[in-house]
């Protein structure tokens, strides 16, 4: 039986008690999230989902996320795709770096990732300021997907100079899974 797959992104305010509910709406339907990813920004939250089953139960979780939505006054954003396509064999990797706060630092990262054909799974990025400092940092996490043809230890001096160059702290590790 062939799987659908159902991306969808919902931002607005929600609660941890919506969030179930929600949630719940998604195994009613006897679908399953494989992915999810929640942040929080003061009052309002974002959440992405990716949800899979067949094609008439995807159907029937998409109507019921949108009733939600509409009811709780959240932006959704649905997207349908079919499931993945055999793909090149790629190692998992986690990058992480972390540097005075600088406006660029993310988009220099994300370019030097695409010249090497490096897919990006997750970014993220936090601007903070450490106790008894009065600069800001910003620490970059990834985890990225290099492809199994690339020559790994290119690859790691190639970062950590760029980290350099970048006056970063950097680190880049297997992905380990739980």
């Amino acid at each position: 039986m062939m799987q659908t797959q159902l991306i969808v992104n919902l931002f607005g305010q929600l609660t941890a008690s919506q969030l179930a509910d929600l949630l719940g709406l998604i195994q009613q339907q006897q679908c399953r999230a494989l992915d999810s990813h929640l942040m929080s920004f003061e009052q309002r939250v974002a959440v992405s989902l990716r949800i899979a089953g067949n094609w008439d139960r995807v159907t029937r979780v998409e109507s019921a996320l949108r009733e939600f939505a509409q009811k709780q006054a959240l932006e959704i954003n649905v997207h349908h795709e079919k499931t993945a396509t055999e793909r090149e064999p790629v190692l998992p990797y986690v990058l992480d770096a972390i540097g005075l706060e600088s406006a660029d630092m993310l988009a220099v990262i994300t370019r030097f990732c695409a010249k090497q054909e490096v897919v990006l799974r997750e970014i993220s990025t936090r601007a903070y300021r450490p106790a008894r400092s009065s600069e800001r940092l910003i620490q970059l996490r990834a985890q990225i997907e290099i492809p199994a043809r690339c020559h790994l230890g290119q690859f790691k001096t190639d970062f950590f100079d760029l980290c350099d160059a970048l006056n970063l702290d950097a680190a880049i590790e297997p992905e380990r899974t739980f």
